[in-house]
């Protein structure tokens, strides 16, 4: 009777093993990835790559956007230096801003109009707000 009692036991511990495996996995380390050294799978997915110096992440590629930088004048265009990259600012409030100052502009990102677009200008963005940077 000893031996039947002591077999049932054994069998209901190996299934609650079994069952509770799954849930003991849940803790465990996430599986190494087979990206190259040097790159991330975000990189290779064609993910853009994380926000600049001075660039806060908006949502969409097309969305808002924070940014903090020195403004410029070129060609009748103003423009803000984030880092090493150069943001067309369009709107109302742009057009008040004077070269050399320090701002902090948040609006829409949308494309460089095309007497304001080049190879230094990556985007444009629609500012809604100024402050001082």
């Amino acid at each position: 009777m000893e031996t039947v009692t002591a077999m049932r036991a054994l069998t209901i511990l190996l299934f609650a093993v079994a069952a509770l495996a799954p849930l003991a996995a849940c803790g465990s380390e996430p599986p190494t990835s087979a990206t190259p050294s040097g790159s991330t799978p975000a990189a290779e997915a064609g993910t853009p790559a994380p926000p600049g110096p001075g660039e806060l992440p908006g949502g969409l590629p097309h969305g808002d956007r924070t940014l903090t930088g020195v403004v410029e004048q070129a060609g009748g265009c103003t423009l803000l230096l984030v880092g090493e990259r150069r943001w067309s600012l369009t709107g109302t409030p742009a057009e008040t801003l004077t070269a050399g100052a320090r701002v902090t502009v948040t609006g829409q990102v949308t494309t460089a109009a095309a007497d304001c677009a080049g190879p230094d200008v990556v985007r444009a963005l629609v500012v809604r707000r100024v402050t001082p940077g």
